[in-house]
């Protein structure tokens, strides 16, 4: 349920500017272009300025179900780490979420009160993904047999086959490859726009993030590509009980094609990968209501899950994932159901201002949707529970639900109730159980 503080509404204007360079250091980095300025804590202070000013001058502050359960998780991460044995290493993992998630995630989700707002840093994610690809161009043409060299210090890795990187959280091309299927549902966005040449630039855009995703070396990021455009078509044509067939099938199909090498560049690597899987779901039957520990999963296996999905429901147990996952698919669930249910809006007492305004706003939060869709597939394939994406998305998401809501008030009770909260706590266990299912099967 969404709650508000006193009302006299505030827009905060200045902590959306602090927000607005806050995504810019964030994503774009430019402060890392130079050696002199890469130690500024440009980040921390824009984080810290948007903080301070959306608690003074933004009103009413909204919070939706999702803010709650991701501040349920925090307490969990210590109760688990001190059970563990790791109680101050709980303490510190357990800010090191509120600040790193928690506040990226309520400065996003309150601060972006209009879609104006969101068109601004839409813009500023595709300018950074666009940078991102011309900085692997310099990489793959600088590549001397050994390392490629862009802007700052980000290098290419990998020998066999040249893997760009970027600076920053970035510097993993897993992160760049995810980001980039991240920002595929903005140029569609874009494309819907009005007049030839804008839709020819969008075009010639993808073309980029396409050799972007190859660039990346990243099969993840490969699946993730195709996977979005087809839910997208899926979605579009689909019935009800075509989709929930497929959303059923997909973990299970994919843990299975990566038995037999689809995703990996070997045997072994696949190997590797379901063995990863199978660990943490056995962390989790031992240690089933608090996990082994946030940070500890590679206590027990020695390597990461590939799989942001076991990797929480290993570490945290089944409390931990319930909230975590069930915060994504409740997220994911509205989205769904304002495009098969409440995409128009026909009372007849409404203005067709208002009218007009949800249409809009409609179609913003579906293309966050599809963001979103980019992050739950290539998740599935990496550990990045807690990259701070999730979070900058995850919180666009939320914004776009609360501005329905505002013009919809009952769009709160039908999307966010008490009941679909718990039942997308309990769906969010489809994707742990069939990829069991399939691992019966596959290892």
């Amino acid at each position: 349920m969404a709650k508000y503080f006193p009302t006299n509404e505030k827009n905060a204007g200045f902590a959306f500017f602090c927000l607005f360079l806050y995504t810019i250091s964030v994503l774009i980095r430019p402060h890392e272009f130079s050696y002199e300025t890469s130690h500024y804590i440009f980040i921390k202070i824009f984080a810290i300025l948007a903080f301070l000013f959306t608690l003074i001058s933004l009103r009413p502050i909204k919070f939706l179900p999702q803010h709650y359960m991701l501040l349920g998780f925090t307490p969990l991460i210590m109760i688990s780490a001190f059970l563990n044995g790791w109680g101050g290493g709980g303490i510190i993992e357990a800010q090191k979420f509120f600040v790193a998630s928690i506040i990226p995630f309520f400065l996003y989700s309150n601060l972006i009160t209009s879609i104006s707002r969101q068109k601004v840093l839409m813009y500023v994610s595709l300018a950074a993904a666009l940078i991102m690809i011309y900085n692997g161009y310099l990489q793959q043409t600088s590549f001397d047999g050994n390392m490629g060299y862009g802007l700052g210090d980000s290098v290419s890795v990998g020998r066999a086959e040249i893997r760009i990187t970027y600076l920053g959280f970035f510097g993993d091309p897993n992160d760049l490859g995810m980001f980039l299927i991240m920002n595929l549902a903005f140029l569609g966005y874009f494309y819907t726009e009005k007049g030839k040449i804008n839709k020819m630039l969008m075009l010639a855009i993808f073309v980029l993030f396409c050799y972007g995703v190859l660039m990346t070396g990243s099969r993840g990021t490969i699946l993730g590509l195709l996977g979005v455009i087809s839910v997208y078509f899926l979605l579009k044509k689909a019935g009800a009980k075509l989709i929930l067939f497929a959303v059923i099938l997909a973990p299970i199909a994919a843990t299975l094609m990566s038995k037999f090498g689809g995703f990996s560049s070997s045997e072994s690597s696949a190997n590797g990968r379901l063995e990863a899987w199978y660990a943490g779901i056995q962390m989790l039957i031992h240690n089933p209501v608090f996990g082994v520990g946030k940070g500890n999963f590679m206590d027990h296996h020695g390597l990461v899950a590939h799989n942001s999905y076991i990797h929480v429901a290993g570490e945290m147990g089944v409390p931990g994932y319930s909230l975590w996952g069930g915060v994504i698919v409740l997220s994911m669930l509205a989205g769904y159901r304002i495009k098969k249910e409440f995409s128009t809006w026909d009372d007849e007492a409404v203005t067709q201002d208002n009218k007009t305004l949800y249409a809009a706003e409609v179609k913003m939060n579906q293309t966050l949707f599809f963001s979103m869709i980019g992050f739950m597939i290539t998740a599935f394939f990496l550990s990045r529970q807690f990259t701070l994406l999730l979070f900058i998305f995850l919180g666009m998401q939320t914004a776009s639900h609360l501005r329905l809501i505002k013009i919809r008030p009952e769009l709160e009770n039908e999307l966010f109730n008490k009941n679909m909260i718990f039942k997308c706590m309990g769906y969010s266990w489809f994707i742990i159980v069939a990829v069991y299912m399939a691992l019966k099967v596959g290892l």
